[in-house]
């Protein structure tokens, strides 16, 4: 087929010959074939891409130039080339191929094959009988386009495998970020607008709105303190600023008052794909019980210094405070053990089987300040460890994926000059899984408690120290017994010597006014000064009638037992009242039944309840009615007696003095400001004791401890 009606040679000749130079000048690739495939003749740029010379292919047949890759068994482009030039044969028409790998002969003759990509097209050339004159092969080398191709996809393969893995490291790290037990935020702009907050830091402040909202309007109690320029000075300068147990008074909740809130915090800058500063990260602790336990504590130990002033109020006072503050010490360690293990500030992530660091946050590195951490294996980093516990620690957590907590793990650590010291560290470590949900690196959250160690250390040596003044209070305690039978003897003695010199002042005055004029009685300021004198004389008799009840407190059967109606007695009282009571239109309510009788002195339960009753109504709060509620019930082995009142209430300060001699808070009525002490002392004198709540504008509560 391929050779049929093909012209005789002279013919071919005259009608080919005038065409050469035209084909041999063409700029593309062609090569012009015969019908039973010898090349015809070639353009200059098809003999350079296919690196041939024109005498040597002149007159071959197709395939004898250009045989198949052996190299490439299977692969027949030759056959692919013949089956287009017989379909363009077949049909008259232009044939074009798919493309195709065709490669060719290396030109240094030494049977190597060049790997080449062709876009072709075969035309049959006819004469004017319509006789087949030659096949028009005209192709293309697209062999750097393909590969140029072939590159591109592979980058882009590359590019999405690597976008795919940041996607993995973002994801990772959020879910770090956000179930790290250490507060963290990020702020973003100059006007540090809440953009990401972890839940831990939610948890500081649970009733406030704050994500999406900038930090002075969030947080508007921020505004005036060191804060404001601290975190401003950071994003200036992009120096990260560390602060320790720093003072900042916060509200938790929206619309109360700021609380007194001690803090560790760090603000670290943000920075952009320039390095310019384009936000600040926030990690946060509070730090408030444990400053508190600690001033507690320093506050205790300065106390014991002046534990010897001889005073009755202060040795007792004292003595009870230290047992609180002990108390106290040993709940803030162990609330704070719980803070601390569940929030530590420091922070790093260690990748793979050798542990390499992967992730260092600032309060980790400033653990080891000098050393290279990052893309190190700890052993490396750390070589102290290898030894210590903490090291199989990691390799346990890495290996079973428990998770590991020390609360004082001791791990002495080379200082930057070589010396070794002793440190104590409280931390947990937790596994990290990857996506297959394989453990690859283990996650260390770390608190340094060496201070803390040595310091209960020191309060455990310290313990016989306190045992020993605890026996000098005994003895001054001993003594101020003494003194205050002695100071309630001069007490009795004054009241009663001083009662005959202000009655002769009593009886001048009477006489003066016998003797001056009524000219002189007339003036408004003798009258003035009179009343003056008179007053005074009146309070002189009322102080020196109380010294007098205050003399007897001790010398009476305070404690003589007998059965009390409790009711009756405050029916009584209501009744000593009523002038009172209707004066100020005040409302008593009675609630007695789970005590209905008491084993008390009737004369000394009746100047308890008249006392607290009539200060419930006395100072009432001027914008409502007073109401008095007297209530009675059984409390871990007492019977406890209360008296609550809505008048005007005391402040906390006031709160601590309430039961002093002669001491008033209120000066609008009239009073002597011995009720309340006296009530005190007969309390306590019969084995009870007395606590007393009171808010300011809310009104008071007092609670009666009686021994059954």
């Amino acid at each position: 087929m391929l050779h049929s009606n093909a012209p005789n040679q002279e013919n071919q000749s005259d009608q080919t010959i005038p065409y050469k130079r035209l084909l041999e000048a063409q700029s593309g690739l062609v090569l012009l074939i015969s019908p039973d495939l010898t090349i015809m003749g070639a353009s200059e740029a098809y003999l350079r891409e296919a690196f041939l010379i024109r005498e040597h292919i002149m007159g071959k047949h197709l395939f004898a130039v250009f045989p198949d890759n052996p190299n490439t068994p299977g692969h027949t482009p030759s056959v692919t080339l013949r089956a287009s030039i017989e379909r363009a044969i077949a049909t008259r028409k232009p044939d074009k191929m798919d493309v195709t790998r065709y490669d060719i002969q290396a030109p240094e003759e030494s049977g190597e094959f060049i790997e080449r990509y062709w876009a072709s097209t075969n035309t049959p050339i006819y004469n004017s009988q319509n006789e087949l004159v030659c096949i028009l092969h005209e192709t293309k080398n697209i062999s750097d386009e393909l590969k140029t191709k072939a590159q591109l996809q592979e980058s882009r393969a590359k590019e999405l495998a690597a976008l795919a893995q940041a996607e993995q490291q973002r994801l990772r790290m959020e879910r770090f970020f956000d179930q790290a037990p250490a507060a963290c935020a990020m702020l973003e702009g100059p006007t540090f607008i809440y953009r990401v907050i972890n839940s831990s830091y939610y948890q500081l402040f649970p009733g406030r709105e704050m994500l999406n909202l900038p930090l002075f309007e969030a947080l508007p109690e921020l505004r005036h303190q060191p804060v404001y320029d601290i975190i401003h000075e950071v994003y200036r300068t992009g120096v990260t600023y560390e602060g320790k147990e720093v003072l900042i008074p916060v509200a938790r909740y929206e619309g109360q008052p700021a609380e007194d809130i001690y803090w560790n915090f760090i603000y670290q800058a943000l920075l952009d794909a320039q390095g310019n500063v384009n936000g600040i990260l926030i990690f946060a602790l509070d730090v408030t019980d444990f400053v508190t336990a600690r001033q507690q504590v320093e506050s205790s130990a300065a106390s014991l210094q002046a534990m010897n002033l001889g005073l009755e109020g202060v040795i007792k006072r004292r003595t009870f405070e230290v047992a609180q503050a002990q108390a106290e010490a040993e709940r803030q360690s162990k609330r704070l053990q719980d803070l601390f293990m569940g929030a530590p500030a420091a922070i790093c992530i260690l990748n793979g089987p050798d542990l390499v660091y992967e992730l260092v946050n600032p309060a980790y590195a400033a653990f080891f300040p000098g050393r290279q951490l990052l893309s190190k294996p700890i052993l490396k980093a750390l070589p102290e460890i290898e030894g210590n516990p903490v090291y199989k620690t990691f390799r346990d957590v890495y290996a079973t994926g428990r998770t590991h907590q020390e609360k004082e793990m001791y791990i002495p650590f080379a200082r930057p000059d070589g010396e070794m010291e002793d440190r104590y560290f409280r931390y947990i470590q937790q596994a990290r899984y990857n996506e297959q949900n394989q453990i690859d690196g283990v996650v260390v959250f770390a608190l340094e408690v060496t201070e803390q160690v040595q310091a209960r250390k020191a309060v455990e040596a310290s313990e016989q120290q306190l045992q020993k003044a605890n026996k000098e209070f005994d003895t001054a305690n001993q003594q101020l017994v003494y003194i205050n039978r002695d100071l309630d003897n001069f007490i009795y003695t004054a009241s009663h010597d001083l009662k005959a010199p202000i009655s002769n002042i009593e009886m001048l005055i009477s006489e003066l006014l016998l003797e001056l004029s009524e000219d002189s009685l007339g003036k408004l300021e003798v009258r003035r000064i009179l009343n003056m004198i008179q007053g005074s004389v009146s309070r002189f008799k009322k102080t020196i009638a109380s010294l007098t009840e205050i003399s007897r407190l001790p010398k009476e059967e305070l404690n003589k037992q007998e059965h009390v109606v409790v009711a009756e007695v405050v029916r009584e009282v209501e009744l000593d009242l009523e002038k009172m009571i209707t004066e100020y239109g005040a409302h008593i309510e009675t609630d007695v039944a789970d005590c209905s009788t008491m084993s008390f002195s009737e004369k000394n339960l009746r100047s308890i309840l008249y006392n607290l009753m009539s200060n419930g109504i006395k100072y009432s709060h001027p914008d409502r009615k007073p109401q008095v509620k007297v209530s009675c019930e059984q409390v871990d082995g007492f019977q406890m007696l209360q008296v609550k009142d809505n008048g005007l209430g005391l402040r906390p300060a006031q709160q601590d003095k309430l039961f002093t001699m002669f001491k008033r808070f209120h000066d609008h009525v009239e009073g002597s400001g011995v009720g309340l002490y006296m009530v005190k002392r007969i309390v306590e004198n019969a084995g009870g004791r007395i606590e007393v709540e009171s808010e300011p504008d809310k009104g008071t509560t007092f609670r009666i401890y009686f021994s059954k």
